[in-house]
This record gives C-alpha cells, structure tokens and sequence, in this order.
C-alpha cells in the first residue's frame, strides 16, 4: 500500500482548492461572457437545439468506462501498466459500440423529426468531442492520482476559453447553431494535443482478465449510480424537451446557466476532494475534519453568488437591448438557484461516500431521487411549462436531506451545523438587497447597488461570526504563497 503523507496531502490538496477556485473564477467568467454573448446572436430555439443534442450525446459519457477511471483513481495501491492500458482497451470497445448505438438511433430520429444539417453537424462534433475525451481518459487519471490539477485546470481553461471564441465568432459571422458545432471540434483537438504533450503515458493493448475484475469490483458499482444518473438527468431532460418544446427548452437552458456558475466551484472542488478522500478512508478523524472544511467553504462561496445572480438578472434582462427574449427564465431562475444551494451541500456527501467504498448507499439516493425525478417533472411540466421542471427540480433536490442524516451517521458530521453561517450570512445579503431594490433608482445604480451592498453584508457577517473560518482560509492562502 502506498505510504500516506498526510503533511503532503494537505498542502497538494488546499493548493489545488485554491488554485481551482481562482482558476473557475476566471473560466466561468470567460464562460458566462461566451454564453452571454451566444444568447444575444441567437435564438431561443437554436440554444435549445444544441441543449438537446448535447443532452442525448451527453448520455454516451456514463457508458465510457463502466467506472473503471474512477476505480483507479481510489485504488489504494500504485497504479500498474497493466490496469491502465487494460483499462483504455475496454473503454475503447465501449465507445464504439456506444457510437453504433447511437448512430443507429439518430438516424431513426433525425428521420422521425425531420432533422436536418444543423442537427447533423452539431451530433457528429458532439460525438466526435466523446471520442476525444475517451482518449484522454488515462492521462487525466494519472493527473488526478497525483493531485497534478494545475495541469488539468489549464487543459480545461484553454478547451473552454477556445470553445466560447470561436462559437462567438462563428455566430457573429451568421453562421447560427453551425457555431457550436465548428467550436466543439476545436476545442476537443486542442484539449488532446496539450493532455498527451504533459502527461504521456505507454498506449498499449493488452488485457488481464484479473486486473478487469479487480477494476470491475469497484467500477460496477460506482457506475451503476452514472447508470442511475443518466436517468435521473439526461433523460429527464430529453422527456421535458419533448413535453415544453425546443424554444421553451432553450429558455429552461438559460435559467440553468445562471445556477451552474457557482456550481462549477463545487465540481473543482470534487474533483480535487475524490482522490483525497480515498487516501484518507483509514483515518476517520482527519476525513471527518477534510470533509467538513469542503462543505463549509463550497457554501462559503456557493450560497452567495447563486443568490447574487437571482437577484441581479432582471437587471441584466433589462439592460441589454433585445434581451427580454429571456424575461420568461427569471421565474425558474430562483427556484434553480436555491436548488443549487442544495446540491453544493449534498454533492460532497455523496462524493465521500464513494471515496470510501460505499457506493451502495449513494445508489440508494440516486434510486430515490430518480423515481422522484420521473414522477415530478412530467407531471409538473405538462401543467406549468418550464416554471413547473423548475418546481420540480427544487422538490427533487428536497429529499437531500436523508443524504444529510446519513453523512452524521457514516461522518459525524453534523451537515446544518456546517452550513449554518453561509445561510445566515445569505439571508441576511439578500434581507438588503431587497430593501435597497424599494428605493426604485436608475437601472444601473440599482443593479451596482445590490453587488455592493450584497457583498459588504455578507462580509460583514463573515468577519463578526466567522473569525476562524476566516483566519483559517487566510493562513491556508498565506501557506501556499510561501510554498511558491
């Protein structure tokens, strides 16, 4: 087994989480920017036909590699030759037959709905971009068992910075839904050209029956809950296509957006707490205390800008001349946005009860919250349009507290506990901001206002009842600046 170095661990995992966060920080403002623009140059119907394209092709990556990434990345022991070319073989064969599959089945539907080249383009780069990120796969796990997310965070920069050019410039020049699909072949090549310059490894194929069913042990399971998923999500998403239409579904797409840039912290910070957490399964006190140093400062930060953006986006609707296409997402908005608070705290609970091997409790929730998924949406979508998947959405993510129960009973963590001053603080920005929207000032006075006075509140709260916290997170910063 690999010796542990918790010192180590520690200094590789906070230099990462704040290396991350400025690093999001920076791609979702490139992100936000390249959508924004996107949303002016076109319609509601072409954002919501590339939504639903990369929705369905999207489903492709949860059949990728039956969780054998995942499995090495948790495995205690060093990583072989073997387990990682065994590995690339399997994925490979399961990325062609998910292609056929889904080549057949696009045929069909492309027929059925009289698709035509936009359609075709945009699915052929969307295929093309699973492929790619097939072959990319191994290197990122070596990264990622080093801790190395520097490197992955600037591939990732640089892949999404790329994207949001190119698709910006192509739709400026009138080449409409074509946009996406010229960006997304872009992006994809770059991305594999800069992995394979850094990080190389022996591209083989070979096959060992017994390392594929050591890797399937763990593997299975932990896909089973992506199996579940993509129920849950994917394919709740193409059904509520299907129900509301495309243009309605282009709006719901520009509600999510809004939700999902705060979210994108909490992804980093998975992607960094995974691996750490699977090397720290044995020692419960120091999880406990890494778990709950995660939850805190993803709410921290979270809680906060989902709320900021709800509060600020009639503001920006109206601002921007021919932009009231998007009035109509405001509603969903707010119930996005409280459901992403949700799942900032839930996320990570899941997400350390699958680094320490127990994959079958998360099954349970994803079982649960997939079968409340598939009662709420239809039901309420049928009846309230986009405003009821919304509404749906929120009650679903509801049911997450049995996930905060269960986390103090497996963690000793008691989860409101941790959360309780980044809510506070939340309630009390948006307490001002509310009282300051009564005043009724000039649009861009209001919409400067609340920024300010939404950050100076939550400050304040912050360094009254929260001097640990605060102190602890400017000696961490202050640590890692003297490691450079």
């Amino acid at each position: 087994m690999e010796q542990i170095d918790f010192q180590e661990i520690k200094q590789k995992t906070t230099k990462n989480v704040l290396f991350l966060t400025i690093r999001n920080f920076g791609i979702q403002s490139i992100s936000t920017v390249g959508f924004f623009l996107l949303t002016i140059l076109l319609g509601t119907g072409e954002v919501g036909l590339f939504a639903v394209v990369a929705e369905s092709v999207g489903i492709l990556g949860y059949f990728s590699d039956v969780g054998l990434a995942a499995a090495l990345i948790q495995k205690k022991d060093k990583v072989t030759k073997e387990e990682l070319q065994t590995t690339f073989v399997i994925q490979q064969l399961l990325v062609l037959i998910s292609l056929v599959v889904i080549g057949v089945l696009y045929t069909h539907i492309s027929q059925t709905k009289g698709y035509g080249s936009k359609e075709f383009w945009i699915f052929i780069s969307l295929c093309f971009s699973f492929f790619v990120a097939s072959l990319k796969t191994i290197p990122s796990v070596q990264l990622e068992r080093n801790l190395n997310f520097r490197l992955i965070s600037t591939i990732d920069i640089i892949e999404n910075t790329s994207f949001y050019i190119f698709a910006v410039i192509f739709a400026f020049l009138h080449f409409g839904a074509y946009s996406y699909a010229i960006s997304t072949f872009i992006r994809s090549i770059l991305g594999l050209i800069i992995i394979y310059k850094f990080s190389p490894w022996p591209i083989g194929y070979s096959f060992s029956k017994t390392t594929a069913k050591g890797l399937f042990k763990y593997g299975i399971p932990f896909q089973l809950n992506s199996f579940i998923a993509v129920a849950k999500d994917r394919l709740s998403n193409l059904l509520v296509a299907g129900i509301i239409g495309r243009d309605n579904f282009g709006i719901l797409s520009w509600a999510q957006k809004g939700p999902r840039i705060p979210l994108s912290f909490m992804d980093a910070i998975m992607r960094v707490t995974f691996p750490t957490f699977s090397r720290l399964q044995e020692h419960k006190e120091m999880l406990k205390k890494s778990l709950e140093r995660s939850i805190y400062f993803i709410a921290f930060f979270v809680f906060p800008v989902s709320a900021g953006i709800a509060l600020v986006a009639p503001d920006i609707i109206n601002i921007i001349p021919k932009y009231t296409k998007w009035a109509p997402a405001i509603l969903p908005l707010y119930f996005l946005a409280i459901n992403a608070g949700i799942a900032s705290v839930t996320t990570p609970l899941t997400n350390a009860f699958n680094a320490i091997g127990k994959i079958g409790l998360t099954t349970k929730f994803m079982i649960m919250w997939t079968v409340l998924t598939w009662i709420f949406y239809p039901l309420l979508s049928i009846k309230y349009g986009f405003v009821g998947t919304s509404i749906a959405t929120l009650i679903v993510g509801c049911s997450s507290v049995f996930v905060w129960f269960s986390a103090h009973k497996v963690f000793s963590v008691n989860v409101f506990k941790v959360m309780l001053n980044p809510l506070l603080a939340t309630s009390l920005m948006i307490i001002f901001v509310l009282i300051f929207q009564t005043l009724n000032l000039n649009i861009w006075v209001n919409m400067i206002g609340k920024v300010l006075i939404g950050i100076i509140a939550y400050s304040l709260f912050h360094v009254i009842f929260s001097k640990s916290e605060v102190r602890w997170f400017i000696d961490q910063i202050a640590c890692v600046r003297n490691k450079k």
